[in-house]
């Protein structure tokens, strides 16, 4: 496979996988008065971050696997802060204004991206 496909195929699989986690932090922290247990939410935040650092590390060999990533957390997460603003017609399909932390985490995340991609092989 061509090493330009494949750094687009993992930035993509890796930006979506931080995004389906934060979601699935989000529903899981919703149903904890039901019974579920919180350390399923904080699992799925420890995983949400070893994702961030396989993106992170990805950023030695190909600057566009961390900065692509960047790309998808960004576009997901900033609708959620600005519902009316330039990107707000872009669908929200996690990180709602209702949960915080799942919105911070994904900034933490998208600045970790950024790192990743502006320092490459150094970081």
């Amino acid at each position: 496979m061509n090493q330009r496909v494949r750094g687009v195929l993992l930035g993509l699989g890796i930006g979506v996988g931080v995004v389906l986690l934060l979601d699935l932090a989000r529903i899981l922290a919703a149903s904890v008065d039901r019974g579920t247990s919180p350390w399923w939410v904080v699992a799925c935040y420890l995983a949400a971050g070893a994702v961030v650092a396989v993106g992170i590390a990805s950023g030695r060999g190909d600057r566009l696997v961390p900065a692509l990533a960047a790309v998808i957390v960004v576009l997901v997460a900033v609708p959620s802060v600005d519902p009316g603003g330039p990107l707000g017609a872009l669908p929200q399909l996690t990180i709602g204004p209702e949960h915080a932390p799942s919105r911070a985490v994904a900034f933490v995340a998208a600045g970790g991206f950024v790192y990743g991609a502006v320092r490459g092989g150094r970081a």
